[in-house]
């Protein structure tokens, strides 16, 4: 029933993700209408030059001719760095897209894992895809993961665990004390039951608790940052 449920969610997330403005077909779409625009730009800036060094030109003279040279010369220089910049943009719009399946808020991609696993199989998963278990750094970005997961009251792994010295990091090394934390009340707690909990999941809710590694009826959230 699980893998049925898996495969009907992994279809629908692959059918609805295009959908939204925040995925990265519309970015690519922004970025190339940023690219064209500059285009437009260059074309009016060079049929206005030419009419100024027109409007200023007499029939003859050698100062006329100096001062025409002069502008042309200032033009080329512009129209240089404004190609320049041109072509900074379009490298940007091409870097800076996720890949198709991955979903992107700021500077970051993101792909949700529908298959239920522990924690330790969970991060093998995204290290296989170049990403790793996400690191939730601000409550914008745990409400974007949140609005994205097309799952209702279930769990996902992120990039959060005990290490040997019992003291809570991210796996990007990111500092746990200074980081955002969206802990539920009465949370972490390192054991109940007499169990060891020593990763942390979010729920929809944008909340985090903690559980055994070991637990394995989690999804997951992979990231990977762009650049």
């Amino acid at each position: 029933m699980d893998s049925e449920r898996s495969i009907a969610n992994e279809r629908l997330y692959d059918t609805t993700m295009y959908s939204g403005s925040a995925y990265p077909f519309y970015r690519k779409y922004s970025m190339v209408l940023v690219t064209y625009g500059l285009i437009a730009f260059l074309y009016i800036l060079i049929l206005a030059l030419f009419i100024i060094i027109l409007s200023k030109s007499k029939p003859d003279g050698l100062e006329t001719n100096i001062n025409i040279q002069r502008e042309i010369n200032a033009f080329q220089n512009h129209l240089s760095q404004l190609t320049s910049k041109l072509n900074q943009m379009e490298g940007i719009s091409y870097k800076a897209a996720c890949e198709t399946s991955w979903i992107q808020f700021n500077d970051s991609c993101y792909q949700i894992i529908t298959k239920r696993s522990n924690w330790i199989n969970a991060r093998a998963l995204c290290l296989g895809k170049g990403s790793d278990l996400v690191v939730i750094t601000s409550q914008e970005e745990q409400n974007f993961l949140m609005s994205n997961t097309l799952f209702k009251n279930d769990r996902f792994w992120i990039g959060l665990s005990i290490d040997i010295g019992k003291q809570w990091k991210w796996v990007d090394a990111t500092n746990y004390g200074a980081s955002y934390t969206s802990w539920k009340k009465g949370e972490p707690r390192s054991d109940r039951g007499g169990f060891t909990k020593n990763c942390a999941f979010s729920w929809t809710n944008s909340e985090w608790e903690t559980v055994q590694c070991t637990f394995d009826k989690c999804f997951a959230i992979c990231e990977k940052k762009l650049g």
